[in-house]
Protein backbone atom coordinates (compact mmCIF):
# COMPACT_ATOMS: atom_id res chain seq x y z
CA UNK A 1 0.00 0.00 0.00
CA UNK A 2 1.48 3.35 -0.81
CA UNK A 3 1.28 5.40 2.32
CA UNK A 4 2.89 8.87 0.48
CA UNK A 5 0.83 12.06 0.95
CA UNK A 6 -0.25 13.75 -1.94
CA UNK A 7 0.23 17.67 -1.64
CA UNK A 8 -3.52 18.33 -1.04
CA UNK A 9 -3.58 15.34 1.93
CA UNK A 10 -0.34 16.89 3.43
CA UNK A 11 -1.99 20.72 3.05
CA UNK A 12 -4.81 19.46 5.04
CA UNK A 13 -3.00 17.47 7.71
CA UNK A 14 -0.92 20.51 8.16
CA UNK A 15 -3.90 22.70 8.39
CA UNK A 16 -5.77 20.54 11.11
CA UNK A 17 -2.62 20.27 13.25
CA UNK A 18 -2.19 23.96 13.00
CA UNK A 19 -5.55 24.12 14.16
CA UNK A 20 -5.26 22.45 17.56
CA UNK A 21 -5.60 23.76 21.05
CA UNK A 22 -4.91 21.96 24.17
CA UNK A 23 -8.32 19.91 25.34
CA UNK A 24 -9.79 22.23 27.89
CA UNK A 25 -9.62 21.39 31.72
CA UNK A 26 -12.02 18.64 32.94
CA UNK A 27 -11.89 19.70 36.85
CA UNK A 28 -12.99 22.64 38.14
CA UNK A 29 -10.83 25.48 38.40
CA UNK A 30 -8.97 28.81 36.90
CA UNK A 31 -6.69 28.41 34.55
CA UNK A 32 -4.08 30.66 32.51
CA UNK A 33 -2.63 29.92 29.09
CA UNK A 34 0.90 31.05 29.12
CA UNK A 35 4.28 30.47 27.51
CA UNK A 36 4.70 27.77 29.92
CA UNK A 37 1.59 26.08 28.99
CA UNK A 38 -1.92 26.18 30.89
CA UNK A 39 -1.29 26.88 34.52
CA UNK A 40 -3.90 25.82 36.92
CA UNK A 41 -3.94 29.30 39.45
CA UNK A 42 -4.07 27.98 43.04
CA UNK A 43 -4.53 31.52 44.26
CA UNK A 44 -4.68 32.58 47.87
CA UNK A 45 -6.80 34.12 50.22
CA UNK A 46 -6.87 38.05 50.37
CA UNK A 47 -5.18 40.04 53.34
CA UNK A 48 -6.77 43.24 55.16
CA UNK A 49 -5.57 46.33 56.50
CA UNK A 50 -7.66 48.68 58.15
CA UNK A 51 -11.27 47.87 60.11
CA UNK A 52 -14.18 46.32 59.68
CA UNK A 53 -15.58 49.22 57.81
CA UNK A 54 -12.62 50.85 56.06
CA UNK A 55 -9.90 48.38 55.12
CA UNK A 56 -7.71 47.53 52.30
CA UNK A 57 -7.64 44.45 50.56
CA UNK A 58 -4.98 42.69 48.84
CA UNK A 59 -1.99 39.60 49.19
CA UNK A 60 1.10 39.85 50.60
CA UNK A 61 2.72 38.77 47.12
CA UNK A 62 2.81 36.18 44.38
CA UNK A 63 1.76 32.11 45.41
CA UNK A 64 3.77 31.09 43.05
CA UNK A 65 2.91 31.01 39.64
CA UNK A 66 4.98 33.57 37.03
CA UNK A 67 4.77 33.48 32.74
CA UNK A 68 6.96 35.83 30.18
CA UNK A 69 3.67 36.74 28.44
CA UNK A 70 0.02 35.09 28.85
CA UNK A 71 -2.69 34.05 26.23
CA UNK A 72 -6.21 34.03 28.15
CA UNK A 73 -7.60 32.84 31.37
CA UNK A 74 -10.14 30.30 31.60
CA UNK A 75 -12.48 30.15 34.34
CA UNK A 76 -13.98 26.51 35.16
CA UNK A 77 -16.39 27.20 38.13
CA UNK A 78 -20.29 26.12 38.83
CA UNK A 79 -22.59 28.81 38.35
CA UNK A 80 -20.90 31.59 38.33
CA UNK A 81 -21.40 34.68 36.34
CA UNK A 82 -19.06 35.77 33.79
CA UNK A 83 -19.83 40.04 34.66
CA UNK A 84 -18.32 39.13 37.98
CA UNK A 85 -14.82 37.99 37.27
CA UNK A 86 -12.53 41.01 37.06
CA UNK A 87 -8.98 40.99 36.16
CA UNK A 88 -6.64 43.53 37.88
CA UNK A 89 -3.64 44.96 37.97
CA UNK A 90 -1.90 44.96 41.57
CA UNK A 91 0.80 47.42 43.07
CA UNK A 92 2.33 47.32 46.25
CA UNK A 93 1.11 49.73 49.08
CA UNK A 94 3.03 50.60 52.18
CA UNK A 95 0.85 52.53 53.58
CA UNK A 96 -3.25 54.42 53.65
CA UNK A 97 -5.99 55.62 55.24
CA UNK A 98 -8.67 54.55 56.45
CA UNK A 99 -12.40 56.36 57.63
CA UNK A 100 -12.71 55.35 61.62
CA UNK A 101 -15.18 53.33 62.61
CA UNK A 102 -18.19 55.36 63.56
CA UNK A 103 -17.80 57.59 60.36
CA UNK A 104 -15.82 60.28 61.39
CA UNK A 105 -11.75 60.96 61.18
CA UNK A 106 -9.91 59.06 59.83
CA UNK A 107 -6.36 56.91 60.56
CA UNK A 108 -2.92 56.43 58.96
CA UNK A 109 -2.55 52.45 58.82
CA UNK A 110 0.48 50.82 57.54
CA UNK A 111 -0.56 47.74 54.56
CA UNK A 112 2.27 45.97 53.39
CA UNK A 113 -0.06 44.46 50.55
CA UNK A 114 0.03 44.31 46.85
CA UNK A 115 -3.40 45.84 45.97
CA UNK A 116 -5.41 46.50 42.93
CA UNK A 117 -4.60 49.82 41.09
CA UNK A 118 -7.70 51.67 40.39
CA UNK A 119 -8.06 51.10 36.52
CA UNK A 120 -10.04 47.20 35.90
CA UNK A 121 -8.35 45.85 32.94
CA UNK A 122 -10.50 45.46 30.01
CA UNK A 123 -11.10 41.73 28.61
CA UNK A 124 -13.07 39.81 26.15
CA UNK A 125 -15.24 36.75 27.50
CA UNK A 126 -15.73 34.05 25.22
CA UNK A 127 -18.32 30.91 26.20
CA UNK A 128 -16.61 27.36 25.35
CA UNK A 129 -19.03 25.64 23.15
CA UNK A 130 -20.15 22.00 24.89
CA UNK A 131 -18.42 23.10 27.96
CA UNK A 132 -21.04 23.89 30.95
CA UNK A 133 -19.83 26.84 33.48
CA UNK A 134 -16.25 27.04 31.64
CA UNK A 135 -15.66 30.79 29.29
CA UNK A 136 -12.32 32.28 28.33
CA UNK A 137 -11.36 35.76 29.30
CA UNK A 138 -9.01 37.09 26.90
CA UNK A 139 -7.44 40.63 27.79
CA UNK A 140 -7.77 43.70 25.29
CA UNK A 141 -4.10 44.11 25.57
CA UNK A 142 -1.15 41.88 26.10
CA UNK A 143 -0.39 41.79 30.10
CA UNK A 144 3.01 43.63 30.89
CA UNK A 145 5.30 42.83 33.22
CA UNK A 146 3.37 43.25 36.32
CA UNK A 147 1.51 40.97 39.12
CA UNK A 148 -2.17 40.36 38.18
CA UNK A 149 -5.36 38.55 39.91
CA UNK A 150 -8.61 37.26 38.94
CA UNK A 151 -11.00 37.54 41.33
CA UNK A 152 -14.68 36.47 41.48
CA UNK A 153 -16.84 39.29 43.05
CA UNK A 154 -15.34 42.39 44.64
CA UNK A 155 -11.93 41.77 45.27
CA UNK A 156 -11.24 40.89 49.15
CA UNK A 157 -14.49 40.79 49.31
CA UNK A 158 -16.08 41.52 52.90
CA UNK A 159 -14.31 41.16 56.31
CA UNK A 160 -16.21 37.99 56.90
CA UNK A 161 -16.12 36.31 53.46
CA UNK A 162 -14.57 33.39 52.54
CA UNK A 163 -13.12 34.89 49.22
CA UNK A 164 -10.01 33.84 46.78
CA UNK A 165 -8.14 35.64 44.50
CA UNK A 166 -6.07 33.95 41.58
CA UNK A 167 -2.63 35.29 40.99
CA UNK A 168 0.04 35.27 38.32
CA UNK A 169 2.83 36.91 38.05
CA UNK A 170 4.18 38.70 34.47
CA UNK A 171 8.60 38.39 35.04
CA UNK A 172 10.30 37.21 37.79
CA UNK A 173 7.93 36.27 40.96
CA UNK A 174 11.00 37.31 42.47
CA UNK A 175 10.36 41.16 40.93
CA UNK A 176 7.32 41.24 43.62
CA UNK A 177 8.29 40.43 46.76
CA UNK A 178 6.30 40.42 50.24
CA UNK A 179 6.79 43.06 52.74
CA UNK A 180 8.62 40.55 54.85
CA UNK A 181 10.46 39.15 52.12
CA UNK A 182 11.66 42.38 51.41
CA UNK A 183 12.31 43.25 54.86
CA UNK A 184 14.54 39.91 55.16
CA UNK A 185 16.59 40.85 51.52
CA UNK A 186 17.43 44.43 53.48
CA UNK A 187 18.41 43.02 56.54
CA UNK A 188 20.64 41.12 54.78
CA UNK A 189 22.22 43.67 52.51
CA UNK A 190 22.48 46.03 55.92
CA UNK A 191 24.55 42.93 57.93
CA UNK A 192 26.90 43.10 55.10
CA UNK A 193 27.53 46.80 54.41
CA UNK A 194 27.10 48.00 58.31
CA UNK A 195 31.06 46.96 59.41
CA UNK A 196 32.00 49.23 56.39
CA UNK A 197 29.96 52.23 57.37
CA UNK A 198 30.87 52.07 61.54
CA UNK A 199 34.26 51.34 59.95
CA UNK A 200 34.76 55.10 58.45
CA UNK A 201 33.00 56.55 61.09
CA UNK A 202 34.91 55.59 63.88
CA UNK A 203 38.09 56.36 62.03
CA UNK A 204 36.57 60.17 61.44
CA UNK A 205 35.81 59.88 65.20
CA UNK A 206 39.70 59.03 65.58
CA UNK A 207 41.22 61.38 63.45
CA UNK A 208 39.10 64.23 63.64
CA UNK A 209 38.36 64.21 60.18
CA UNK A 210 34.81 64.98 58.96
CA UNK A 211 35.40 66.40 55.02
CA UNK A 212 33.55 63.25 53.74
CA UNK A 213 30.93 62.55 56.54
CA UNK A 214 28.44 62.95 53.84
CA UNK A 215 29.41 59.81 52.42
CA UNK A 216 28.58 57.99 55.54
CA UNK A 217 26.60 60.04 57.84
CA UNK A 218 22.67 61.36 56.58
CA UNK A 219 20.25 61.97 59.54
CA UNK A 220 17.05 61.54 58.58
CA UNK A 221 18.30 60.96 55.02
CA UNK A 222 19.46 64.50 54.47
CA UNK A 223 22.93 66.62 53.92
CA UNK A 224 24.05 68.08 56.92
CA UNK A 225 24.68 72.17 56.41
CA UNK A 226 27.88 73.45 56.76
CA UNK A 227 26.90 74.59 60.38
CA UNK A 228 25.36 71.47 61.18
CA UNK A 229 28.06 69.55 60.22
CA UNK A 230 30.35 71.53 62.06
CA UNK A 231 27.96 71.43 65.09
CA UNK A 232 28.39 67.36 65.14
CA UNK A 233 32.08 67.16 64.59
CA UNK A 234 32.30 69.49 67.97
CA UNK A 235 29.88 67.24 69.55
CA UNK A 236 31.07 63.81 68.54
CA UNK A 237 34.81 65.01 69.41
CA UNK A 238 33.63 66.25 72.70
CA UNK A 239 32.44 62.53 73.48
CA UNK A 240 35.90 61.18 71.71
CA UNK A 241 37.89 62.84 74.48
CA UNK A 242 36.30 61.85 77.13
CA UNK A 243 35.87 58.33 76.65
CA UNK A 244 38.78 57.92 74.76
CA UNK A 245 39.55 56.26 71.11
CA UNK A 246 37.50 53.50 69.62
CA UNK A 247 39.32 50.68 69.93
CA UNK A 248 36.71 48.02 68.61
CA UNK A 249 33.47 48.14 67.21
CA UNK A 250 31.18 45.02 66.40
CA UNK A 251 27.20 44.99 64.81
CA UNK A 252 26.28 41.95 67.32
CA UNK A 253 22.11 42.06 65.84
CA UNK A 254 20.01 43.76 63.36
CA UNK A 255 16.66 44.37 63.08
CA UNK A 256 14.80 45.22 60.28
CA UNK A 257 12.72 48.87 60.25
CA UNK A 258 11.27 48.59 56.93
CA UNK A 259 12.10 47.59 53.92
CA UNK A 260 15.22 49.75 53.30
CA UNK A 261 15.90 50.25 56.81
CA UNK A 262 17.13 48.69 60.28
CA UNK A 263 18.22 49.05 63.44
CA UNK A 264 21.93 48.08 64.39
CA UNK A 265 23.13 47.12 67.67
CA UNK A 266 26.93 47.81 67.93
CA UNK A 267 29.45 46.93 71.08
CA UNK A 268 31.76 49.59 70.95
CA UNK A 269 35.10 49.87 73.30
CA UNK A 270 36.54 52.75 73.72
CA UNK A 271 40.35 53.63 75.64
CA UNK A 272 38.57 55.22 78.50
CA UNK A 273 34.77 54.54 78.76
CA UNK A 274 35.53 50.67 78.03
CA UNK A 275 32.87 48.75 76.43
CA UNK A 276 29.97 50.63 75.39
CA UNK A 277 26.30 49.46 73.90
CA UNK A 278 25.15 51.83 71.24
CA UNK A 279 22.36 52.13 68.52
CA UNK A 280 22.57 53.14 64.88
CA UNK A 281 20.46 53.09 62.07
CA UNK A 282 21.27 52.36 58.49
CA UNK A 283 19.48 53.49 55.86
CA UNK A 284 19.13 52.79 51.77
CA UNK A 285 18.84 56.40 49.72
CA UNK A 286 19.16 56.05 46.18
CA UNK A 287 21.02 52.87 45.36
CA UNK A 288 23.65 53.49 48.71
CA UNK A 289 23.31 52.53 52.24
CA UNK A 290 24.11 55.36 54.84
CA UNK A 291 24.27 55.85 58.59
CA UNK A 292 20.79 57.41 59.29
CA UNK A 293 20.49 58.09 63.33
CA UNK A 294 22.95 57.33 66.00
CA UNK A 295 22.15 57.13 69.94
Amino acid sequence: MNRTLGPLSALLVLVGLGGCHAPMPDTYGIYADTNHGRIELRGQPPQRAGNMMSFYAGVPGPSGPECSSLKDFIVFQKDVDPSSVQLVHLQFLKEGNVSGLIGFGSARVNVNLWVPDKDRIEVDVKPVESHRDMYILVPHSPLEHGLYALSIGRFGGDVLSESRVFDLAVGPATDFPSYAQAAQTSKSQIEQFAPGLLKEMNDMSNHADYHALSDVYRPSGRILSDADAQSFATGNQTWIEGSGKIIDSKVVAVTPLGENSARCTVNTTYEKAGLQQEQITIGKIGDKYYITDMK
